[in-house]
């Protein structure tokens, strides 16, 4: 029963894939101070938890209830993801924002779609449809949840181990492997959209 519930557990951590996001989440803080991306990055990892929940239970249910379909899932995630990716690669230099006040992430984009995003989204309905047991999901998404927290939690010391210029670095390259994700996400998107034709 354990070992099982761990497998699923693993399964979601790598969907989420935490480490992987470090650079996108901070990149999307670094203008912060390390007091406030702590802070910020714990709360998003926080309501990616809520998000992953609630696709458990109501995910279904709520899709249909508005007529939302897995591809229009997959795009709108795929597009978002896309923007974010442009802003990153494209980000100007210090000097022209210094005067410009710059927004809180909240919610989006990093609990969602970063962290749980359609891949996960789906991947927790299937198995929550397949799995008889609810609490076994449940004790999945929570062990996995446990080691996400630890990785986003620590996410603030990489930016003083690489410096702002290597977190730059990071960022752009982040960027572009973001840009390849949303890719695939829309891709998958019209894949899904054309099967329902």
């Amino acid at each position: 029963m354990f070992s099982s519930i761990f497998a699923l557990a693993l399964k979601f951590f790598l969907v989420t894939n935490p480490i992987g996001n470090c650079p996108a989440m901070l990149a999307l803080v670094k203008d912060y101070d390390f007091a406030s991306q702590r802070k910020i990055l714990a709360r998003e990892a926080f309501f990616a938890l809520l998000i992953a929940l609630f696709f458990q239970f109501f995910g279904e249910a709520f899709l249909s209830l508005i007529n939302i379909k897995d591809y229009a899932v997959s795009l709108c995630g795929g597009i978002l993801l896309f923007l974010v990716a442009l802003s990153m690669i494209f980000s100007k230099p210090e000097s022209d924002t210094v005067n410009v006040p710059k927004q809180e992430p909240y919610i989006v984009p990093i609990a969602t779609p970063i962290l749980s995003g359609p891949g996960l989204m789906s991947i927790i309905m299937l198995n929550a449809r397949l799995e008889p047991n609810n609490l076994k999901v449940t004790g999945a998404i929570l062990i996995a949840w446990i080691g996400v927290i630890a990785v986003v939690a620590s996410a603030p010391y990489l930016l003083k181990f690489f410096g702002k210029r290597g977190l730059i670095a990071l960022e752009q390259l982040m960027g572009m492997i973001l840009a390849l994700m949303s890719m695939s996400m829309i891709v998958t998107g019209i894949s899904l959209f054309v099967q329902t034709l």
